[in-house]
């Protein structure tokens, strides 16, 4: 790193509404966009170290904390790099979707491999608990296992 290196303690915003978007679920719409642009992969790549270039020749480094469905992206433990090179250091960081030009994936990350874990989070729905089996479905079972005990009887 170079020696006009600034740091800055404030949290830095694209612009500075002062809310925080950190929500425990996404929304309908939100999901809409994970599914139906590259907005995934970049869901995907929360939690990851990476690279965001910006519109006006600067880029971002650091960790994603969340993104929402139209790509506006949290960020912290963040360095920023202006276009004259220099650098700014803040705790955490938002960016809004239309300063964003490219979001970096990892070398060592596949986006396939993005693709189908975004795919699998948005789809799977993990069961509270188990299901009483109903009148007609202990019936079935029973005629299913009569139907097997016969054909088996018969070899």
């Amino acid at each position: 790193m170079s020696n006009n290196r600034k740091t800055k303690t404030a949290t830095a915003s694209a612009k500075g509404s002062g809310t925080s978007f950190r929500q425990s679920r996404d929304t309908k719409k939100d999901k809409y966009y994970f599914l139906n642009s590259l907005a995934g992969i970049v869901k995907a790549l929360e939690g990851k170290y990476t690279i965001v270039d910006l519109r006006n020749d600067s880029c971002v480094t650091g960790k994603i904390v969340q993104v929402h469905g139209r790509m506006n992206i949290e960020m912290e433990d963040v360095v920023y790099y202006d276009s004259k090179g220099n650098e700014y250091v803040f705790s955490s960081f938002f960016l809004s979707e239309r300063n964003i030009r490219y979001v970096h994936i990892p070398k060592r990350t596949s986006s396939t491999k993005l693709i189908k874990k975004q795919l699998r989070t948005v789809f799977f729905k993990p069961k509270t608990q188990k299901q009483k089996k109903t009148f007609k479905g202990k019936r079935a079972e029973n005629y299913n296992e009569k139907i097997l005990q016969e054909a088996y009887a018969k070899k």
